[in-house]
């Protein structure tokens, strides 16, 4: 699901600093490394009249500081499981209002890392509890005189293309409820009501 935050434009150099706080002995032999990160994304809102020339007018910056923790077991050689972890990290990253621009830098750089980490202090198997702070500015328009016109803790739908809804297969829904009735049949699996795509 998008929400509002994803498509706000990145200002400037996305800051990300990563700091071991603690290597962890388990109570169990793991199978692999597991980290516990905290994150801090710091975003500085701004509106697009506030850049002038690659320079940013600070005195309009609307500061959000949020907050969250993931769990990540890590092996760099299993790229399956990289894959599943750089994806659970976006999607973390995403709740914490990181644009979607900046979230593939950032999931690279945390990963590496929290391998890093993990090769220098010989720390195989072992939990590493790790703090990762992010910081960077965006310009974000969606305002009305200064005031915001969604709050964005809340998930907000941007419609589709009406390209890829065409493309959707039409069917006959089988539900006790619907029987008959035409659904569209996401790529999920999922079936809806044409009119409930947005």
């Amino acid at each position: 699901m998008a929400l509002a935050s994803d498509y706000w434009t990145v200002v400037g150099d996305t800051l990300c600093h990563t700091y071991l706080e603690a290597i962890i002995e388990p109570e169990n032999q793991l199978l692999r490394t597991m980290f516990l990160m905290d994150l801090n994304a710091t975003i500085r809102r701004l509106q697009s009249s506030d850049v002038h020339e690659e320079e940013i007018i600070e005195d309009n910056v609307r500061i959000s500081e949020n907050q969250d923790s993931i769990e990540l077991q890590y092996n760099p050689n299993d790229n399956f499981l990289r894959e599943l972890q750089g994806v659970a990290l976006s999607k973390k990253l995403q709740e914490l209002q990181v644009p979607i621009e900046a979230r593939g830098s950032l999931v690279d750089t945390i990963l590496f890392r929290a391998s890093e980490f993990e090769w220098k202090y010989q720390a195989s198997r072992k939990i590493l509890r790790m703090r990762v702070e992010v910081d960077l500015y965006v310009i974000d328009d969606d305002t009305d005189g200064g005031v915001e016109t969604c709050d964005y803790g809340v998930s907000r739908f941007v419609p589709a293309s009406a390209l890829p809804v065409e493309k959707l297969r039409r069917t006959k829904a089988e539900v006790s409820s619907t029987v008959g009735s035409e659904a569209t049949l996401m790529p999920c699996s999922h079936l809806y009501h044409g009119h409930c795509i947005v």
